[in-house]
């Protein structure tokens, strides 16, 4: 299966100068010509109530230009929304570029009590965990871009987590009276529809004048996109393990139950494949981790989709006596902090994670060249953020030294 992933834009054709110089040299670092492009954009805008939604790939640098158009505008103090773990990031990032940060979770911003004031800068990241538009995250900040008297910017990964519903909130915040009528009426103008027969909102099966949700997005007016354009292959293992007596007739012996629905059926699936009844990994799944990272001439990064499953591995690998850690959604962000900055050390073999990888792990790229998918995920999205943790930054892309290798397993 092959998989896209964008290049690294060449170095830049143009040079800096004025105020534009001065935040590059705080950055310490040569701007793309992308960025650049943001900037240009940002200053045509008139007023102080600037929007603008950075659609860029994993790695491309949103962070650094949100902060760098922040400082363009004249403000010295931003609300960055983003998952804790970024928050020390956010920080330093203000801080080079002379600008005062406050930083808080996206479920703290969700508190009705939670107020925010009307003159100073936003930063909206990881758009998708504002929720949907019934979602109490993006009502709190549609509301709040309609009073707003400052900038606000919307960040958004490639081709992360963008569907009908997601481009309507992004669209609703950057143009209301583009979207007048409400979702539902969004639909129908602009999406491919089929009758709902169990609902009032219709099932959305495509756009009417674009081949996906990700390209209806990138041609929104203050919407800026770095695409995915590189080609990398996952190479897929394929492994069997016998499923136990009467499963297949819906039976879960081990709990001694009937399996009650298709979800029950898959988890349980999974886990019997992957897992012996000692909570551990079956010992020929472990000989293949065993070859994958020996192979390697840096740390790994694991993926398990389940994060039973994940523990069940960590499990195996401490009995192993591997330099082993384990981060899930249960891990706080003190110890997620602890354990990234130990991997990128290299003082651990493998780190094993779920979908909590995908968020928050700057820098990965420099210190792990394999991604081993052991329990892969369905959705796209998450598994093409999750393999750009490992995909180059910088000026030049060498991908040579990159490897996904991914465990199918059957019966």
């Amino acid at each position: 299966m092959d998989e896209v992933f964008a290049p690294e834009v060449p170095p830049r054709q143009r040079r800096t100068t004025g105020a534009l110089a001065r935040l590059e040299w705080k950055l310490g670092k040569e701007l793309f010509d992308y960025q650049l492009a943001a900037a240009e954009a940002w200053e045509a805008q008139p007023g102080p109530a600037r929007r603008l939604c950075l659609y860029y790939k994993t790695g491309a640098g949103k962070s650094a230009t949100a902060m760098i158009l922040v400082a363009l505008s004249g403000f010295r103090e931003t609300l960055v929304i983003a998952p804790p773990i970024t928050h020390p990031m956010w920080v330093a990032l203000g801080v080079k570029m002379g600008v005062k940060v406050t930083a808080v979770s996206h479920a703290k911003f969700r508190q009705q009590g939670y107020l925010v004031k009307r003159d100073r800068a936003v930063i909206a990241d990881e758009f998708h965990l504002f929720g949907g538009h019934d979602g109490k995250g993006w009502k709190k900040l549609d509301r709040l871009a309609k009073g707003l008297q400052a900038p606000l910017m919307l960040l958004s990964a490639t081709p992360n987590y963008n569907d009908a519903e997601r481009v309507y909130c992004i669209q609703h915040i950057l143009a209301p009276g583009s979207v007048s009528g409400g979702f539902i009426q969004f639909l129908y103008t602009h999406c491919v529809t089929e009758q709902n027969q169990f609902g009032m909102t219709p099932i959305v099966t495509g756009f009417q004048k674009y081949a996906s949700a990700a390209e209806y997005l990138a041609d929104l007016d203050h919407v800026l996109y770095v695409p995915d354009d590189v080609v990398i292959n996952i190479a897929d293992v394929e492994l069997t393990t016998p499923l136990p007596a009467g499963f297949e007739l819906g039976l879960d012996l081990a709990k001694r139950r009937i399996m009650a629905s298709q979800m029950e059926v898959r988890h349980a699936r999974a886990r019997y494949l992957m897992m012996a009844p000692d909570g551990r990994v079956h010992p020929h799944i472990m000989a293949m981790l065993d070859q994958l990272v020996g192979e390697a001439t840096t740390p790994v990064l694991i993926f398990c989709n389940s994060s039973q499953i994940a523990k069940g591995l960590f499990l195996t690998c401490l009995a192993q006596g591997a330099k082993a850690e384990l981060l899930t959604g249960q891990s706080s962000a003190v110890v997620k902090a602890q354990v990234l900055h130990d991997f990128k050390q290299g003082r651990l073999d493998v780190l094993i994670g779920t979908a909590t990888l995908a968020t928050g792990t700057d820098g990965l790229d420099r210190v792990c060249d394999r991604l081993i998918i052991v329990h892969d995920t369905d959705d796209d999205s998450l598994r093409r953020q999750l393999i750009g943790r490992i995909m180059p930054r910088g000026a030049s892309t060498d991908i040579s030294k990159k490897s996904i290798v991914r465990i199918n397993m059957s019966p």
